[in-house]
């Protein structure tokens, strides 16, 4: 992602929006955090879940160039199917805390305590299969293997901030950008290729939707979508692996259809630099050969006031 970042700071006018925090040690805010994952298969709903909490946004250090931040949540140990009874076997897993820190502009910049936090859920979910596998209907080797691509979620730093905390680099998204007021920003994404190969090109528009000066309160929109050619080339690519013939491949193309797109809405007080409300959603559509599905994946940052 290139984005034009903040030069200079200090001088704004009624046509910019410098994007810039102004926080201090001992700032304090809660949000309540909801993720909504829902998809179809065959133009049925196969899959709605949703969970949320309320999360603790702490500043506990600054210096001239960064800011410390304690991100302080109860975990929703539901997700994970643990029984009821077993509540207080797992409540040494209930509170998470991650510890981050920004630039002084607030651009997100790295979890500090990521090994803390990947030792913690690595035991959770090592104990939760021990437990599940006290069912004598349960294959603990068939449960391990199912659990493994969390764990190896959990094996990396990167992997705990771009796939766990993603939250984290929508909160901080802005900062660190000065935005027109009249004029888009146009820039391009690398997205994961979830077929394997080159990352995939997203076309981006960023602009303010909203603007009151005088209240510093601003909304932002980003729209993102496939590049067209990449798109047709991943499709392309497909067909080529199921072996199909140039004039199967004609044929299918016409209906054939891949798309990912984005629409976030980000609404801020841009000073002191505190989102008011923050909604990701991100559309997967797939309809290739005998593949028919559709995903949307919906994330929403609220201040409590």
């Amino acid at each position: 992602m290139v984005i034009n970042s903040l030069a200079c700071f200090g001088q704004s006018d009624n046509t910019t929006i410098p994007f810039v925090s102004y926080w201090s040690i001992g700032d304090s805010y809660d949000f309540k955090v909801t993720k909504i994952k829902r998809q179809w298969k065959d133009g049925s709903l196969s899959k709605d879940d949703s969970s949320s909490y309320i999360v603790n946004f702490n500043v506990i250090d600054s210096t001239e160039t960064s800011y410390t931040i304690r991100w302080r949540y109860k975990t929703n140990l539901s997700e994970f199917n643990i029984p009821p009874k077993l509540a207080d076997r797992f409540s040494k897993y209930q509170m998470t805390e991650v510890i981050y820190q920004t630039s002084e502009l607030g651009e997100f910049t790295g979890i500090k305590n990521w090994e803390e936090i990947s030792e913690m859920m690595k035991g959770l979910i090592t104990d939760l299969v021990n437990v599940l596998a006290e069912d004598k209907n349960t294959n603990k080797e068939d449960l391990s293997r199912a659990m493994q691509p969390l764990m190896n979620v959990y094996e990396s730093k990167q992997g705990i901030e771009q796939l766990i905390f993603k939250e984290l680099q929508f909160f901080h998204f802005p900062f660190g950008i000065e935005f027109s007021t009249n004029e888009p920003i146009l820039y391009e994404e690398q997205l994961p290729n979830m077929f394997g190969g080159a990352p995939i090109r997203g076309d981006v528009k960023l602009y303010v939707d909203e603007v009151d000066v005088g209240n510093s309160h601003c909304v932002l929109v980003q729209e993102m979508t496939l590049n067209p050619e990449d798109t047709k080339e991943i499709i392309l690519a497909l067909f080529r692996q199921m072996k199909l013939k140039d004039k199967e491949m004609n044929k299918a193309m016409k209906t054939a259809q891949f798309d990912i797109t984005d629409y976030n809405t980000y609404e801020y007080f841009y000073y002191p630099g505190i989102p008011i409300r923050i909604e990701t959603n991100r559309e997967s559509l797939i309809d290739i050969d005998k593949e028919k599905g559709k995903r949307i994946d919906t994330t929403i940052i609220e201040l409590i006031e």
